[in-house]
């Protein structure tokens, strides 16, 4: 079967080339008119077949083309697809990175302001404690002062 496809690419037959086809006639042969007018309609026939298959491939051209152009776009959006997946991720990754170090520096004044309470409590016990002998220093004097202006 390709075979007989090959030769009729080598040689096909035109429109024009059946249109004016010319047999030879000989006794009792064909009747010169029906023959022109059957050549006539294989002749139209031919051309009409060459109009269409000329339209199916402008098609099939124009199919081809928008089919290149939408594997063009699936390969752009697949790409901007990974791009913006590793984007995100990127993006992921740095917020966890910033929440880890807000974290981290959370901590370090959570502990610093742990310290400074308990540092602030020392003192204040320390400050209560001061006072209480100042104030029994200054109660005993009171009392010494007291006794010798009473006696």
């Amino acid at each position: 079967m390709p075979r007989r496809a090959e030769n009729m690419e080598q040689h096909r037959i035109t429109p024009l080339e059946v249109e004016t086809k010319e047999f030879t006639t000989s006794f009792r042969g064909y009747a010169p008119a029906e023959v022109r007018a059957f050549l006539e309609k294989v002749s139209a026939e031919i051309e009409s077949l060459t109009r269409e298959l000329r339209s199916v491939r402008e098609t099939l051209e124009a199919v081809t083309r928008e089919r290149d152009e939408l594997r063009q776009r699936e390969t752009l959006i697949n790409e901007t697809l990974i791009a913006a997946q590793r984007a995100g991720e990127e993006i992921q990754q740095a917020a966890r990175e910033r929440a880890q170090a807000a974290l981290q520096q959370v901590e370090a004044q959570r502990i610093q302001i742990q310290g400074d309470i308990e540092r602030l409590c020392a003192e204040r016990d320390a400050f209560i404690v001061q006072l209480r002998s100042y104030l029994d220093a200054f109660y005993a004097r009171l009392e010494e002062q007291k006794r010798r202006a009473a006696g």
